[in-house]
């Protein structure tokens, strides 16, 4: 029975018991377990299934770009990309199949889109931005 299920299934007047496994931050663990703790049963399994949604998300994204490195398939990559349009990594595996195939206009294309799309100051964003300006 997973911590979540404790949760779902205690009495209202009960506290959750605090287990945490060694690779989780306790920290951080408490204050999940704070928010758990002023959650309704029905909010907190609506926020556990979306909580496994999200884990099963990010296995699915993770196994497609493994495939698509090793197979250097671009519809690999737009599928990861179509699930998680900001994934760096993603374009970056995208904009090497069409440098490799000496494709220009599309890696132009794949580099311009994520300049847009990926957040923030990322390692591979700054060194796909400098690609960009050595292709214009």
């Amino acid at each position: 029975m997973g911590i979540l299920d404790k949760v779902f299934n205690r009495k209202s007047d009960e506290k959750a018991k605090r287990e945490v496994g060694d690779s989780f931050d306790k920290n951080d663990a408490d204050e999940i377990f704070d928010m758990l703790d002023k959650l309704d049963t029905k909010e907190a399994k609506k926020l556990s299934k979306n909580m496994q949604k999200e884990v099963d998300l990010t296995k699915e994204v993770s196994n497609l770009l493994k495939e698509a490195k090793k197979t250097n398939s671009i519809e690999l990559f737009e599928k990861v990309l179509v699930l998680q349009p900001e994934n760096a990594e993603a374009y970056e595996g995208l904009a090497n199949i069409y440098r490799n195939n000496g494709d220009a206009d599309n890696e132009i294309k794949v580099l311009k889109m994520a300049v847009q799309k990926i957040d923030g100051n990322n390692k591979i964003k700054n060194k796909l931005m400098q690609r960009l300006k050595e292709l214009n």
